[in-house]
């Protein structure tokens, strides 16, 4: 003949010793419990072990299946954002990425260098080919503009 088992009967804490378990104080417990985290199963009681398990899910910032966000969830995207920013700036000490105001500043100057290279082209070209053939303007009209996209292909900000 078998032996009975005997009901297991979960420990039940009053809420100083729940709250002197878990490192808080017994008004944090109570306002867990406002909250929905624990549940009470008498006035001021909790099951020990279910009210522990709640109150580290709830420490751990919830369960990660719900949809809720979680603290944890917002410190590791935070360390992301950290360790991005961190690798953009060693990036930039390394001269591999340049700050987008200095890059403007770089193409602004360019635009306007090739700018007025190709603007000054007509007067030259004018004196150069006084009464002369289509052919011989077109050529030197040619030669100008292979001259100022050759000196835009040889920029450099210090030119």
């Amino acid at each position: 003949m078998k032996a009975k088992k005997k009901p297991h009967h979960e420990a039940v804490v009053i809420t100083s010793e729940l709250a002197a378990i878990v490192g808080k104080t017994p008004q944090w417990i109570r306002q867990l419990t406002r909250d929905g985290v624990l549940n009470q199963v008498g006035r001021g009681k909790y099951h020990l072990s279910e009210s522990v398990q709640a109150y580290c899910e709830h420490a751990a910032g919830g369960r990660e299946d719900d949809k809720k966000p979680r603290l944890i969830d917002y410190k590791t995207e935070h360390e992301k954002t950290k360790a991005e920013k961190a690798a953009l700036e060693l990036e930039e000490m390394k001269g591999n990425l340049h700050a987008a105001a200095d890059v403007e500043l770089l193409l602004n100057d360019l635009i306007q260098t090739t700018k007025s290279r190709l603007l000054a082209v007509p007067s030259r070209i004018a004196t150069e080919c006084e009464n002369e053939s289509a052919e011989i303007v077109e050529s030197v009209v040619r030669r100008e503009i292979e001259n100022a996209l050759s000196s835009l292909a040889k920029y450099s900000p210090e030119y």
